[in-house]
């Protein structure tokens, strides 16, 4: 096996992010980790490639065995030029190429022996499994496929721009070919096309793969098994299969886990009545006659004892039952538009801009858009980063204002919006203070503790998160926080900036749901390929400071 992790265990101060966690990673694998931001991806995929201790357990591979990781930021490839990093890279497969050539040359004139027969077989099997025989075609494929292959190998790496260094960085890591390939977030700068590549080109790979993407497509396409790393356990659970798989798995565990709920509840019930009956029987039985006192006494103390025994028997059953109470699952997210007194009616404007002009310097951001969401609208945002999408947003809800044109709201609308990164109302203090400092502002203070109650009933959070510092919370936890008090203030519209970033896929899959069934309009800014082509109606695509909009009913 070429990675092995056992009992890995992980704290920052008093805080546990992994706790026990054990895996296997073979030839072949590919390995999809999930779970919220925050829960201790990274951490695990730091520990995996040795570049972080863990408090507890041991990782282990073969000395033979190479390991390659891919850092969710943009990584540092050593090197002054793309030829630097190209040779820095393949480096370990021209000497394993260098040392085949001196055994054959050594075989050739007839000095060898076993030993030396013993490891040219594993040196050439080593190379041939690491696809050496085609380095040379390969570097020019992978260079294409990442969309950097325009770029003269000559070019300086501080002539590049980011999203060219990230993917000069993952072309290096690919073409070193090492045997297991550990992969933070490694979509993060790459277009369609790209994507399409790269996920051709690891469905093929020889070696091992553990990979963290918040794209569902891209799981569904290379997974063939997924790791969710559970936010509250800190441990591992396994689920064979891509995307597709482990939503049927989630939605079949839901299944048995109302099922077994409603049947701990049901005889919790029973228990209860048969308390209650055996109890006002007992209470309502009366004395025997006189002349059949020794009957009573030698049948009714008998009858007693039993009934005793009966309800003691019961009584210890319901606290053994009361002991280990089942959670029930996690009731879906729902969204109530208000919409005031009114209900508007489909098609109605609730907002407009009009030829809204922004810059940042000499920089344009967005020239002259207009743009407008009517009831009933489902709008997806689209576009490269850094082309003005949140901008766009900022501009609708106020948070920025424009250099020119203008933008109209129809009046007694509430609006509901989520920043790209979590923003809760005062990191210092708890996060239930949180939530009725957010519907505070939303003008919604009687329906606080209410609220508080949702957080929990929709699996955002446990109830003891609740007396937490929201500071001590995890950026997922703290954006599940920041969708709870979006959901309580029954907002009329949402905007969304990037509401996929952060969350679990068990949330994020109930968060789509919830923005179907929703009456309102919703604009969401996302690069998730699965919700783009799932979800909207409307598609705004902005680039070079122009608004594209896509709509079959317009």
């Amino acid at each position: 096996m070429p990675l092995t992790a056992n009992g890995i265990k992980k704290s920052y101060g008093p805080r546990e992010v992994l706790s026990g966690i054990s895996l296997g990673l073979n030839a072949g694998d590919r390995l999809a980790l999930i779970g919220a931001n925050g829960v201790g991806k990274s951490t695990l995929l730091r520990i995996l490639a040795s570049l972080e201790e863990p408090d507890e357990g041991s990782v282990t591979h073969s000395t033979r065995d190479e390991i390659g990781y891919l850092a969710q930021t943009v990584p540092s490839v050593s090197g002054e030029t793309i030829q630097d990093v190209v040779a820095t890279s393949v480096a370990g497969l021209r000497a394993l190429e260098e040392r085949m050539r001196e055994l054959e040359q050594l075989m050739a004139d007839g000095v060898v022996d076993q030993a030396a027969l013993d490891e040219y077989g594993d040196v050439s099997h080593h190379f041939e499994s690491r696809g050496g025989y085609e380095l040379d075609s390969n570097i020019d494929r992978v260079l294409a496929g990442l969309g950097v292959g325009y770029l003269t190998r000559s070019r300086r790496l501080d002539q590049l721009s980011g999203g060219e260094k990230a993917r000069v960085a993952l072309a290096a890591l690919l073409l070193s070919a090492p045997d297991v390939l550990l992969l933070d977030e490694p979509t993060n700068d790459l277009d369609d096309r790209m994507l399409a590549w790269l996920e051709d080109y690891l469905a093929h790979y020889g070696g091992g793969i553990l990979f963290t993407s918040h794209d569902r497509d891209f799981i569904d396409s290379i997974a063939t098994s997924i790791l969710e790393l559970d936010e509250h356990m800190r441990t591992l659970v396994r689920y064979e299969g891509n995307y597709e798989r482990y939503l049927q798995a989630k939605q079949a565990a839901r299944v048995r886990a109302q099922q077994e709920y409603d049947t701990q509840q049901e005889e919790i019930a029973e228990l209860k009545e048969k308390l209650h009956s055996t109890a006002r029987s007992v209470g309502h039985s009366r004395m025997a006659k006189d002349h059949d006192k020794h009957v009573y006494n030698f049948r009714g103390a008998g009858v007693e004892r039993a009934v005793s025994r009966n309800i003691r028997n019961a009584q210890e059953r319901l606290e053994r039952i009361e002991a280990n109470l089942l959670r029930p699952p996690a009731e879906p997210l729902q969204f109530k538009a208000s919409f005031g007194a009114a209900q508007l009616p489909k098609g109605a404007t609730v907002v407009e801009g009009r030829d809204i002009d922004l810059r940042y310097g000499d920089r344009v951001i967005l020239d002259h858009v207009s743009c407008a969401l009517d009831v009933g609208d489902r709008v997806c945002l689209i576009g490269p980063n850094g082309a003005g999408k949140s901008s766009l947003v900022k501009l609708l809800v106020g948070v920025v204002t424009p250099d020119a044109g203008t933008v109209t709201w129809r009046k007694g609308v509430r609006v509901g919006y989520l920043p790209q990164e979590p923003q809760l109302p005062d990191l210092n203090q708890s996060v239930a203070a949180n939530v009725t400092l957010g519907l505070q502002k939303a003008g919604l203070e009687g329906v606080t503790d209410q609220a508080r109650g949702w957080l929990v009933r929709w699996g955002l959070l446990e109830r003891d998160d609740l007396r937490k510092r929201a500071d001590d919370l995890s950026t997922g936890q703290q954006r599940k926080v920041e969708l709870g008090i979006l959901i309580g203030s029954n907002p009329d519209i949402l905007l969304l900036d990037e509401p996929t970033n952060h969350l679990s896929f068990d949330v994020l899959e109930s968060l789509q749901s919830a923005l179907g069934d929703f009456d309102g309009p919703v604009l969401v800014v996302t690069h998730d390929r699965r919700l783009i082509r799932q979800f909207p109606t409307i598609l705004w695509s902005l680039e070079q400071g122009k608004l594209l909009v896509s709509d079959p009913d317009r």
